[in-house]
């Protein structure tokens, strides 16, 4: 995976794409770039996992990822990483939501946005968004207002990668096991 360092600044650089996504990409070009940026970073979260203390040869655990290798899609690194328990039940969820957003927007031939009813009911699920919010309310302060779905989607996303890229960062450190695994099934940034 390379050394602790190197891999900060590949995933610094990997959110400075997924961030410029967020300000120039169309609606359909942000649900493709999201759903790419969460399969990247279950890779890596399931490589530090496989690696971490196990010290696996890495020539034998790329091809699990290649071509037609049993963790080659979304939906097999979402499944694999809960079935592990470096996921909870929401995020499983919220990463399912994105990847079927995903879909919708690149499986079909009409141009499709954020307000489309189906889309924007999906984009209503993510578990992630409630909880951002959560985080930063306080009762001392007025209700934040109900964002556009675009929004939405964007915090939502900006929540997960944010965990999952602890996970990641957490995972290949030298931090005891104990440790690892307690963030694993309890995050919090």
């Amino acid at each position: 995976m390379g050394q602790p360092q190197e891999m900060i600044e590949d995933l610094k650089r990997e959110n400075e794409h997924f961030f410029e996504a967020f300000k120039k990409e169309s609606d359909r070009g942000l649900a493709l770039v999201a759903a790419e940026f969460f399969d990247a970073t279950l890779e890596r979260l399931l490589r530090a996992r496989f690696s971490s203390s196990l010290q696996k040869r890495p020539k034998l655990i790329k091809p699990l990822f290649d071509g037609f290798g049993p963790l080659s899609t979304f939906s097999a690194k979402i499944s694999i990483s809960y079935a592990i328990d470096l996921l909870q039940d929401w995020m499983v969820s919220d990463l399912d939501l994105i990847r079927r957003i995903r879909n919708e927007f690149a499986h079909s031939l009409e141009s499709k946005t954020f307000r489309d009813p189906e889309i924007s009911r999906m984009v209503g699920q993510l578990a992630s968004f409630s909880r951002a919010v959560k985080s930063i309310e306080k009762p001392d302060r007025p209700k934040i207002p109900e964002p556009p779905t675009r929004t939405r989607f964007v915090w939502a996303c900006t929540r997960t990668g944010a965990l999952l890229q602890a996970k990641v960062v957490v995972l290949a450190s030298d931090a005891p096991g104990e440790m690892k695994h307690s963030f694993m099934i309890n995050p919090e940034l």
